[in-house]
């Protein structure tokens, strides 16, 4: 066998505790000073034979299956770890399975191992803490958060007045070659950037929210008409728009997509809906999840499947989509004063979100021994729109206060921003980090802005990209050194940042 069970330190101490003799706290000794426990009070299931207890072993959980362990530990060679985690794999995952696997290697994320074992499979590590961070979001159900919330331990207070506006870490972000030859271009532009717009997609009748990128290279956007609309680019002009779904009642605010190919998206109708684009026309809708109590505003898919979204109800919500319906929201996080925005996953798991009270929050979903906020960030002096995460525990963050801000979470207790980059004219609504390491944002000033944080002082910023002829509200990367905005004025653009002559 190549493993055996965790121990229980492999498992959280919260979730458990092993049970003592009754009567007999310590047991009695033999001569050679091993506890042990008389014959009259051992468990009636623990004399059943070792090879049925294997077999009950297979309907019980994780964490029983444990108990189960310590408590009887002439089973703990028979009892395997890696096949109880693997059931739960494909429980989880199930036809998806190996397009998980194949985002963590290309994605290199980090994933904690398995205590105490000799798994080697980075996918079942993953589903190890999913398992145990389920378990515990289970347990704070009726947790009260407020006497946390208030606690300076859990606050970084910041003063705006003395953010480091050009303090920049040298190790902020490591560039490729192919980005300077980029930012040369770009610059050579100066105003003349509405050539790097290589698509203009019609087809909305109201705002474009959101936009992103399928797994097969075609586009999804959502709007305020109610509507998401797939576009495939290898179409002529006014043909790009392949689908249309029709579904939710209200404005969509926001749609990722899954690894299986799948999308969600978020509304003001207060639900997320899971789409298949595989299934008939007027049929793609295949789950709709209810329980936010206001608009919902973003959704993201967490590292290990599961879903976080957060809304005008002030809650930020973690959903399994395994779960039967009306049980798939595993976790209500309560801790935002305002309305919250958005919500993304760092790649150290953590969470962050931002809100209309100017704060950033930081959540620990493994936090088994406080709340799952973990910090709050001071620092901007308007909504916090949209927060976007960066290398080494680093994140970027944007504002109606016209600014974009740079933190860092290792400086927690000292000065947690780093840097404040100034240019656009009015609120910045988006900002996303490109695969070279630069960053984009947009605003509604009508422009989209390219950012290289490795320049000289006052000089971030490479590229103002003109072309919308409203509000631009939302930012994304594309494979290939392209970017994707979409608008007020109800189109989605997409511009290439590389020097077609390089």
């Amino acid at each position: 066998m190549k493993s055996n069970i965790a121990d229980n330190n492999a498992i959280s101490p919260d979730l458990y505790q092993a049970t003592n003799p009754p009567g007999n706290q310590v047991g009695e000794k033999t001569t050679e000073r091993v506890s042990v426990v008389p014959p009259e009070q051992v468990s009636p299931f623990l004399k059943l034979p070792n090879e049925l207890l294997i077999k009950i072993s297979d309907y019980l959980t994780l964490v029983d299956f444990s108990r189960l362990t310590i408590t009887s530990k002439g089973l703990i060679t028979r009892f395997n770890t890696e096949a109880k985690l693997k059931k739960l794999a494909l429980q989880y995952y199930g036809s998806a399975l190996e397009a998980y696997r194949k985002i963590i290697e290309d994605r290199d994320l980090h994933i904690p191992a398995v205590p105490n074992n000799e798994i080697d499979d980075r996918l079942l590590w993953l589903v190890y803490h999913r398992y145990l961070s389920n378990q515990y979001l289970a347990s704070l159900e009726n947790y009260t958060w407020e006497a946390w919330v208030a606690s300076k331990k859990y606050t970084v207070e910041m003063n705006s007045a003395t953010a480091l506006a050009d303090e920049r870490p040298a190790s902020c972000l490591r560039l490729a070659d192919h980005r300077n030859a980029s930012n040369k271009y770009l610059m050579s532009l100066g105003m003349n950037t509405q050539k790097t717009c290589v698509a203009t997609l019609n087809g909305h009748t109201d705002r474009v929210n959101s936009v992103t990128a399928l797994p097969d290279g075609r586009l999804v956007s959502c709007s305020t008409d109610k509507t998401l609309k797939v576009w495939d680019l290898d179409q002529p002009n006014g043909q790009q728009c392949v689908a249309t779904l029709n579904g939710h009642t209200g404005k969509v605010s926001s749609v990722t997509t899954l690894p299986d190919g799948r999308l969600v998206s978020c509304s003001d109708d207060k639900t997320l809906k899971v789409w298949d684009l595989n299934q008939p026309n007027g049929q793609e809708c295949v789950a709709t999840l209810n329980g936010h109590t206001g608009r919902v505003n973003s959704v993201t898919t967490l590292a290990d499947g599961r879903l976080v979204s957060c809304s005008d109800d002030r809650t930020v919500k973690v959903w399994d989509l395994n779960k039967p319906d009306g049980q798939q929201c595993v976790a209500t996080l309560n801790s935002h004063q305002s309305w919250v925005y958005c919500v993304t996953q760092l790649p150290d798991g953590l969470l962050v979100s931002s809100s209309a009270n100017e704060t950033i929050k930081v959540w620990d979903l493994s936090n088994f021994r406080g709340p799952p906020c973990v910090a709050t960030l001071h620092g901007h002096a308007g909504w916090v729109n949209s927060v976007a995460p960066l290398a080494s525990k680093q994140l970027v963050s944007c504002g109606d206060d016209k600014t974009i801000k740079v933190w860092d979470l290792n400086n927690l207790y000292r000065q947690p921003c780093v840097a404040t980059l100034h240019g656009h004219t009015s609120w910045v609504k988006s900002v996303t980090l490109l695969p070279d390491g630069r960053l984009a944002s947009c605003s509604f000033d009508n422009t989209v802005r390219v950012w290289d944080l490795s320049l000289p002082d006052g000089e971030p910023c490479v590229a103002t990209l003109h072309g919308h002829t409203e509000s631009v509200i939302f930012v994304t990367s594309l494979p290939g050194g392209r970017l994707a905005s979409c608008s007020h004025d109800q189109t989605v653009r997409v511009w290439d940042l590389r020097d077609p002559d390089g």
